[in-house]
């Protein structure tokens, strides 16, 4: 695979979380890493304290491990004009409930010409791109 990959918090959180529905369709996506792959300092971010806040610190240093084990992982740094860009992309899709995570991600996918997210959040295909393995059966 030569297209590069945008990872979300879904994806990490069902990669770490054996009990999550989605945890062996991730686990095998893991198994076959693309050649590029990236995520943002945000996703990060947003991660690490949906772990450390429903699962607690030791689930939160897990999420830290597996991030310093992917070497090959691009995490995108944020500076004041992706912030702004963000804020922009949150009035131009006014009415579908972003967060600034989600508005800010959304930008990089734009930015990088990614069409390719793994992770579970619906609203990332708002523009196109394909969410792998999309939301969890019910």
């Amino acid at each position: 695979m030569t297209e590069e990959v945008y990872l979300d918090s879904g994806a990490f959180i069902a990669f770490l979380l054996r009990s999550d529905l989605l945890h062996d369709e991730v686990a095998g996506m893991f198994a076959r890493p693309p050649r590029r792959w990236c995520t943002s300092a945000f996703v990060v971010a947003e991660t690490y304290s949906w772990f450390v806040h429903r699962l607690g610190e030791g689930a939160a240093r897990t999420l830290r491990s597996l991030l310093d084990s992917l070497t090959d992982l691009e995490v995108l740094e944020v500076n004041s004009a992706h912030m702004a860009s963000a804020w922009a992309k949150l009035d131009d899709l006014r009415g579908l409930k972003l967060t600034y995570v989600d508005a800010s991600s959304l930008v990089w996918l734009r930015e990088r010409e990614i069409k390719t997210v793994w992770g579970t959040d619906h609203h990332l295909s708002v523009e196109g791109a394909r969410v792998l393995p999309g939301s969890p059966p019910r």
